[in-house]
């Protein structure tokens, strides 16, 4: 008799077990298509993304003109208002073909003795034509950058000394545009020397450890904003698991959202090999993962005067910052509700 009660005892505390896993998945799960219930895509032009964050950065903003120092404050600002990020500044002359030019690179780390980094990057200069606002290229992708630091504020403060996780590091270069003609020597002048200069740096109290080995990921973000965005898969060998997990987050988004939005996938499933040169280069030549987010094929206002605001597509914008932000969640282990 004691046998049978034994394994009725056993029997009832598996079932228990068992259904109990059962309940705490579909908690779970709920949970986590909650989470995505939460956002939309629609937005007007009065929100606190594109009067606070973007119009600022829809300027001319050339390298070296009191256009791009506005710019560099802007960003510095919004950064040093939320008091949680460590700046720092990678300024420098160069020998351009237009003559010698200041340039000034924004380093922001929440953590600076971190040794492991999530890095996200854009270009905050504009390039060098008459009028020339260059709202993709890269004004949009500076401004979603910033939407990040505001929108995880509270929860990277609580993160900011915390080496359990990668720390999470931003980067704005100078310079990306040639002055003239693109080619080695002009182009990528703000990540070219900073690449170098981070190679020769060490973390902060690490003896071992340079800046760049630091680095688990460098994602870089351009050419965002138009409608019809499209991103491809460029490196997929090393960074093609960040990737499909941007594309998981994308799915779960478009099924969430109103019927109204009619919102398309903007991440495909193709995936190519070859190397658009902007300012990951340096950096991989480093051997740093490289994750690039870049219009493919490029917007058909790359380098025109119809790349500005009117142009635009808020629609796929906040698409885009929607699957941002849940990947950043996941990516550092984020605790936030979303709604």
């Amino acid at each position: 008799m004691a046998y049978y009660t034994f394994l009725s005892f056993v029997i009832i505390l598996y079932l228990y077990g068992y259904f109990h896993l059962v309940e705490t998945r579909r908690t779970n799960d709920t949970e986590k298509y909650n989470q995505y219930q939460c956002f939309s895509t629609l937005s007007d032009k009065s929100d606190k993304f594109h009067t606070k964050l973007l119009r600022p950065l829809l300027i001319k903003r050339v390298s070296g003109t009191r256009g791009n120092a506005q710019v560099r404050q802007h960003i510095i600002s919004t950064l040093q208002s939320t008091k949680i990020w460590n700046i720092e500044y990678d300024t420098f002359n160069s020998v351009t073909p237009d003559g010698i030019v200041k340039f000034t690179n924004i380093i922001a780390t929440l953590n600076p003795t971190a040794t492991h980094r999530l890095v996200l990057a854009c270009h905050y200069d504009s390039k060098k034509l008459p009028h020339f606002i260059g709202a993709t290229d890269s004004a949009v992708p500076c401004a979603i950058l910033l939407d990040l630091v505001i929108y995880f504020k509270q929860q990277l403060a609580q993160r900011k000394q915390n080496n359990k996780y990668p720390t999470l590091q931003l980067i704005f270069f100078d310079g990306e545009e040639a002055v003239q003609h693109w080619s080695k020597t002009d182009s990528l002048y703000g990540s070219r020397h900073l690449a170098t200069k981070m190679r020769n740096t060490n973390v902060q109290g690490q003896q071992d450890l340079n800046q760049i080995d630091a680095m688990n990921i460098f994602i870089l973000l351009d050419l965002i904003g138009n409608k019809n965005l499209q991103f491809v898969n460029l490196f997929n060998r090393t960074t093609g698991k960040y990737y499909k997990k941007l594309q998981e987050i994308e799915t779960q988004l478009l099924r969430s959202y109103d019927n109204t939005e009619h919102q398309q996938a903007i991440f495909s499933s193709k995936a190519y090999n070859y190397i658009i040169e902007d300012d990951h280069v340096p950096f991989l030549a480093y051997d740093v993962p490289i994750l690039h987010l870049i219009a493919v094929p490029f917007p058909s206002t790359w380098h025109k005067l119809s790349d500005n605001e009117d142009n635009l597509d808020f629609q796929s914008i906040n698409h885009f910052r929607n699957i941002m932000k849940l990947f950043l969640k996941k990516y550092l282990h984020i605790k936030k509700q979303f709604c």
